[in-house]
C-alpha cells in the first residue's frame, strides 16, 4: 500500500479509481469523503466514500471502513443506501454505493422546521423499515441522527453510513472499540452508548426517537456548548413533554417517541417491528381525524336543493382553505398538515402577546411559533419583537391570515392580503399569495364572481409559484367545478409534482427533472 504521506490531500475530483471516474466532491465526514462518480462499465452515477489519507495507517479506522461497505453490502432495502463494491486503487480505499439525489434531513429541517404528523410519520415509517431489516440481520447502525437519513426526489427516505455498525449475529461479532470508549453522535446518542456499555437494537430505537423528536419539535431535545455535557443530559434529564411544544399532535405518537427516548432500554419498543406496528394504528388514528362532513360526497337523494347547496359551499370552503394553506406555506412541512385537521379545539384562547417568550432572532421566534400550531399570539410576537425581520414577519402574517379564515375573521384576514397585493407590485410572489387569500375570502362571502376574478389575475402569476402548488391549484379548481356541477377549463401544461417530501421538479424539454431553487 502506498504510504499515506504520499497520497494527495486534495480534492480528488477528476480522478479515476478503477472503474469509477470522480466528478466532484459532495461532502466530507470524520474520516472520509464523499464523491459524485460515474460508474464506467454501466454508465451510471454512484456516491463514492473515499477513506481520508490520514487515516489509511490506522488499522482502526480501516476496519471501520472495511465494516461498513460489509455492513450495508448485506442489507437489501429500499430504505437503506446500498453498496454496490469495495475497492482499493492507487493507495485509495472507496466504498462505491448508490447516489441518492435530494438532500438529507439535517439540511431539510433547517430550511423547513418542524414538520406536520404527516410527514414526519412518513419518515418515521420509512426508517423504521430500515431498522427493522437491520435488526433482523444483527446489524446495530449506531449513528442515527438526521445526517444520515437521506431524502430523494420522490419522498424516499434512505438510511445510510454504517461506517459505526456492529454485527451481533453469533460469530460475527466485531468489535472495533476499546472497553470504555463511546461512539456516535452526543445529540442523538443512547445511554448505553454515554457509559460505553454493550449495545441492542434498542440503542437504535432510542435515537431514532431523539430524531422523531427533532422532527416534530424543530430542535433535539437536549443542547449544551459541548459534546459532554449534552451526554450527561442523556442518561440523567428528562427530555422537554413533546406536548408541550406540539399540543396538536396525536397524544399516541406523543406516547410512542417518548417511550422510544426511555432512559433504561427495557422501557423502549423491542425493535422496529414494534414502532411499525404502532405506527398503522396512529395513521389509521389521523385520518379518520382529518376526515371531515365537509368533504364527503353528496349522497342523499332527499336533500333538498338548499341543503345541497349549503354542502356544495362547504366543499368549497374547504377545498379553499386547503389551497391558501398550500399557497401560503409553500411547502409540505409546515402548517399545511395542521389546516388539514379537524377544525376543533386547535383554536384556543387567544394569550396576550407580552405572555410569550422572547427569542434570541427573529429564525428562532418564527420556529417558536411554528411549534405553537394556531396560536394567534406566537404568530403576532414574531411581528412585535422582531418589527424589522421582513421575512419572518411575512411568514406570521401568512400564518395570521390562515388563522382569521379559520375562525371567520374575514376583515382581519383581507387587510393581510389586502397589504400583500399593495407589497406585491415589485414582488409576484408576494402578489400571487394576496391574489389567492382574496380569491378565498370572496368566495366565502358568496362573491362567485369576484372570485373568480382573483382567480384569474392569479392565473397569470402562477409560474411564481412552485410546479407543486401550481398542480394543487388545479386540483382544486377541479374540485370546485365538480362541487358546482360544472366544469373549469383552467389547464396549467407542462407541471408535474413528485410527492411526499420531495421538492418542487419542472420538466424541460430533453431533460430529466431538475430541483428548483
Amino acid at each position: 500500500m502506498t504510504d499515506s504521506a504520499d497520497l494527495p490531500t486534495f480534492d480528488l475530483s477528476n480522478r479515476k479509481l478503477g472503474d469509477f471516474q470522480l466528478i466532484r466532491r459532495l461532502g466530507r465526514g470524520g474520516m472520509a469523503e464523499v464523491y459524485l462518480a460515474e460508474q464506467l462499465s454501466l454508465k451510471r452515477s454512484v456516491a463514492v466514500k473515499v477513506l481520508r489519507p490520514e487515516f489509511i495507517q490506522d488499522q482502526t479506522y480501516l476496519k471501520r471502513f472495511q465494516q461498513e461497505a460489509k455492513a450495508a453490502a448485506g442489507l437489501n432495502h429500499a430504505n437503506i443506501v446500498q453498496v454496490y463494491t469495495i475497492g482499493e486503487a492507487d493507495g485509495v480505499q472507496f466504498i462505491a454505493q448508490e447516489y441518492v439525489q435530494g438532500r438529507n434531513l439535517k439540511e431539510y429541517l433547517v430550511r423547513k422546521g418542524a414538520l406536520d404528523v404527516n410527514a414526519a410519520m412518513q419518515i418515521m415509517r420509512q426508517v423504521a423499515s430500515a431498522l427493522q431489516v437491520a435488526g433482523t440481520a444483527g446489524i446495530i447502525h449506531r449513528d442515527i441522527k438526521p445526517e444520515n437519513i437521506l431524502l430523494t426526489r420522490k419522498g424516499e427516505a434512505k438510511v445510510a453510513d454504517f461506517g459505526l455498525a456492529q454485527l451481533t449475529r453469533p460469530g460475527e461479532k466485531v468489535e472495533l472499540t476499546q472497553v470504555g470508549v463511546t461512539m456516535g453522535t452526543p445529540l442523538y446518542m443512547s445511554p448505553e452508548q454515554v457509559n460505553g456499555k454493550p449495545l441492542d437494537v434498542r440503542s437504535d430505537i432510542y435515537s431514532f426517537g431523539v430524531l422523531c423528536f427533532h422532527m416534530l419539535c424543530g430542535r433535539p431535545p437536549f443542547q449544551g456548548e459541548t459534546a459532554l455535557s449534552i451526554a450527561v443530559q442523556h442518561l440523567n434529564v428528562a427530555p422537554p413533554p413533546i406536548s408541550d411544544l406540539r399540543p396538536d399532535l396525536p397524544k399516541p405518537l406523543v406516547q410512542l417517541i417518548e417511550r422510544m427516548m426511555a432512559k433504561k432500554r427495557e422501557d423502549r419498543p423491542a425493535d422496529a417491528g414494534v414502532i411499525l406496528a404502532d405506527l398503522k394504528q396512529i395513521s389509521r388514528l389521523v385520518n379518520q381525524r382529518d376526515e371531515t362532513p365537509e368533504v364527503r360526497p353528496l349522497r342523499q337523494p332527499t336533500k333538498t336543493p338548499s341543503m345541497h347547496r349549503t354542502q356544495r359551499q362547504k366543499l368549497i370552503r374547504h377545498t379553499l382553505f386547503t389551497l391558501l394553506a398550500m399557497l401560503l406555506v409553500g411547502s409540505a412541512s409546515a402548517g399545511v398538515g395542521w389546516l388539514m385537521r379537524t377544525p376543533d379545539p386547535f383554536l384556543e384562547p387567544v394569550k396576550n402577546t407580552d405572555q410569550v417568550p422572547q427569542q434570541e432572532t427573529a429564525q428562532a421566534q418564527y420556529y417558536y411559533a411554528l411549534t405553537r400550531g394556531y396560536d394567534e399570539a406566537a404568530w403576532r410576537s414574531v411581528i412585535t419583537y422582531f418589527p424589522d425581520a421582513e421575512l419572518e414577519n411575512r411568514r406570521a402574517k401568512e400564518q395570521l391570515a390562515i388563522i382569521y379564515l379559520k375562525s371567520d375573521r374575514l376583515p382581519q384576514a383581507e387587510e393581510i392580503c389586502q397589504q400583500f397585493l399593495r407589497d406585491g407590485e415589485q414582488d409576484p410572489t408576494l402578489r400571487a399569495h394576496g391574489l389567492a387569500g382574496l380569491a378565498v375570502i370572496e368566495s366565502l362571502r358568496g362573491n362567485a364572481a369576484a372570485s373568480q376574478n382573483y382567480i384569474q389575475q392569479y392565473q397569470a402569476l402562477r409560474k411564481e409559484i412552485s410546479p407543486e402548488l401550481g398542480r394543487l391549484l388545479q386540483e382544486a379548481i377541479n374540485r370546485q367545478g365538480r362541487a358546482n356541477r360544472g366544469s373549469t377549463s383552467l389547464n396549467i401544461d407542462n407541471w408535474y409534482f413528485s410527492p411526499g417530501l420531495s421538492e418542487p421538479l419542472e420538466r424541460e424539454p430533453g431533460r430529466d427533472f431538475r430541483r428548483q431553487s
